[in-house]
Formats: structure tokens, C-alpha cells, sequence
């Protein structure tokens, strides 16, 4: 009895401490984004972002750019990227609705976004 007590606890704190190391892992996402002006890219930007937390990052110069932006996961086919993209070109701030690891693209006037969202984690 004795045994087959501390069997049980062993086996359930096993479970437990596996189930907690895969809970620990949080899920982020890669975002690689192509900045555009009339079809010629101007610029390539990558993140590895956390879900529903800003993240956002600025080049000075001739092709400057601001681009601030939010991931939130809606589903096993969905990722919603919302982006505000402040340049040298023009701005925008589309809400883009991307199949994870397929491109995704928004035009307005002349300035373009094309977007690919990894998971990763998690």
C-alpha cells in the first residue's frame, strides 16, 4: 500500500511538472513585413513579437519609416496584425487578418505592406 502510494504521487507530480513546463513556454510570433513605395521595397523589417503587446521600431534617413504594431492570435487559421506605419512615403494603419506562415498584403495609394506571421513557442 505504502508503495503503490508513493508510485502515485511520484507519477502525479511527473504530470504535473510536464504539464507546467509546456504551460512556461510562451507562444510569440515572428512578423516579417516588406515596406513598399509604388511596387519597389524600401524596407524589410522583422520582429519576434509577444501576443497583444506593442512592439515597434523606427529608421531615420531618406527611406525612414516608424511602423508600431500588435499581434493577437483569433485561431488555428488566423493571426490579426495591427499596424500603423508612419514614412518618408505616406502613412496607414491597416488591421491585417493573415493565415499563419502565408503572406498577407495591403495597399493604399502608393505605399504597400506585405506580411508573413510565424508561431512559434508555446
Amino acid at each position: 500500500m505504502r508503495i503503490q502510494l508513493k508510485l502515485s504521487f511520484i507519477f502525479a507530480a511527473f504530470f504535473l511538472l510536464a504539464g507546467m513546463s509546456s504551460a512556461a513556454e510562451p507562444v510569440s510570433y515572428k512578423v516579417s513585413m516588406t515596406l513598399s513605395h509604388g511596387g519597389e521595397p524600401f524596407a524589410s523589417p522583422s520582429f519576434v513579437v509577444q501576443p497583444d503587446k506593442p512592439a515597434s521600431f523606427e529608421v531615420t534617413g531618406t527611406d525612414g519609416y516608424k511602423l508600431t504594431l500588435i499581434v493577437t492570435d483569433l485561431g488555428p487559421d488566423a493571426i490579426k496584425v495591427a499596424t500603423t506605419v508612419d514614412s518618408a512615403y505616406g502613412s496607414m494603419a491597416p488591421t491585417i487578418t493573415a493565415r499563419p506562415s502565408e503572406p498577407a498584403a495591403y495597399t493604399v495609394g502608393g505605399l504597400g505592406l506585405d506580411v508573413t506571421v510565424t508561431r512559434s513557442g508555446g
